[in-house]
């Protein structure tokens, strides 16, 4: 081949590069679901921008994580699964951790969902009550498994009337995540307490504890204008009680433009829906930022023979970078294995601990 020929053919590969990701770029608009493009073009991208050269060590990335390669370095980690959990604890914990950096800490820990992360948090809380990481620390908790040391330390910040309320709301979301009846005496306390946002605490834990007489109260709140900072909140329990035409019902129309209510109507929709009707649903739940809602989607779709429905998910997201990682996350996390190369891009049964990449 002569050098001309081996010039035009490396000004080909660029054009078509070029090319493909500008398709990426249109796919990834708002006017378009990512679902509704070819999934090879996202999976041809996943092969063409993959990192090469050496991967870095779990150290380097932890270290990163407090650098400006945080973007990249908590992905990777991500990827990687719970052997990161040993250095990621150890640096949490560490006397000199900076707060920015213990927050990405907490938040690889978050998705991987171990159980050996609750004493880590649990020691981070008793630590420093006045943490500014304190609210932070309490959400990972709840996104965490449910143990008895967890609940004894719910139990108390639920009923530590000296807590301020921004954190000690906190536990009334740890019940109501892990749908835990210990926390139904806190939560009908607060059912007629005079605060507002007490009151939508305590109605929260009931609905996910699927107690019918919150929705009077739920569908009240919402009709007379609920505060900005719990409007989703009161969404996400409408959509436990009821069908989606009495979500619309109930649901204010003028809250209809935000994520909360369109997570919570996809939801109530997904309840409804027969296990038929429900993969197109999940396809659109893996964008929720509902807590709980990617891992349904994603679980959904494997358990109903659509795995490969979650390449172009898994391959790559140029609307919310990072959000790959955590659908590749949960793909592991159900049992299920990416297959990464620069040739393929597949997902298969298989032991979590052989996930890729």
């Amino acid at each position: 081949m002569t050098e001309t020929e081996l010039h035009v053919r490396r000004c080909r590969a660029v054009l078509s590069r070029a090319l493909l990701l500008g398709l990426v770029v249109l796919a990834a608009s708002p006017a378009l679901a990512q679902h509704e493009i070819d999934a090879e073009v996202w999976i041809e991208m996943r092969q063409m921008l993959r990192e090469k050269g050496p991967t870095p060590s779990i150290a380097e990335d932890v270290a990163a994580l407090d650098g400006p390669d945080a973007r990249r370095a908590g992905p990777r980690l991500i990827d990687r699964g719970p052997e990161v959990l040993p250095a990621v604890h150890a640096a949490l914990l560490a006397p000199n951790v900076e707060p920015r950096h213990a927050l990405r800490l907490l938040q690889v820990m978050g998705p991987l969902g171990e159980e050996s992360s609750v004493p880590v948090v649990l020691e981070l809380l008793r630590r420093d009550p006045n943490s500014p990481l304190r609210r932070d620390a309490l959400l990972i908790l709840a996104s965490l498994p449910a143990t008895d040391a967890a609940a004894d330390f719910i139990g108390q910040l639920a009923a530590d009337e000296n807590e301020p309320w921004r954190t000690r709301r906190m536990a009334f979301t740890w019940y109501g995540l892990h749908r835990d009846s210990r926390g139904l005496p806190s939560a009908e306390a607060l059912r007629a307490a005079p605060d507002l946002e007490q009151r939508i605490a305590g109605l929260f834990v009931l609905a996910r504890l699927g107690d019918a007489t919150a929705l009077e109260p739920i569908g009240e709140i919402l009709a007379a204008g609920a505060p900005a900072n719990a409007r989703d909140t009161l969404l996400l329990a409408l959509a436990e009680l009821v069908g989606p035409e009495e979500f619309e019902r109930r649901a204010p129309a003028a809250l209809a433009w935000s994520d909360g209510y369109q997570d919570s109507l996809r939801y109530a929709r997904y309840r409804a829906a027969a296990p038929a009707e429900r993969p197109p649903l999940c396809l659109e739940m893996l964008h929720a930022q509902m807590p709980g809602h990617r891992e349904i989607a994603v679980r959904c779709l494997l358990d109903s023979g659509h795995a490969d429905d979650l390449r172009p998910f898994a391959a790559m997201d140029l609307e919310a970078p990072g959000r790959d990682a955590l659908v590749r996350n949960e793909i592991r996390r159900a049992g299920w294995r990416v297959v990464d190369t620069d040739t393929e891009f597949r997902i298969v049964p298989g032991a979590p601990a052989a996930a890729s990449p």
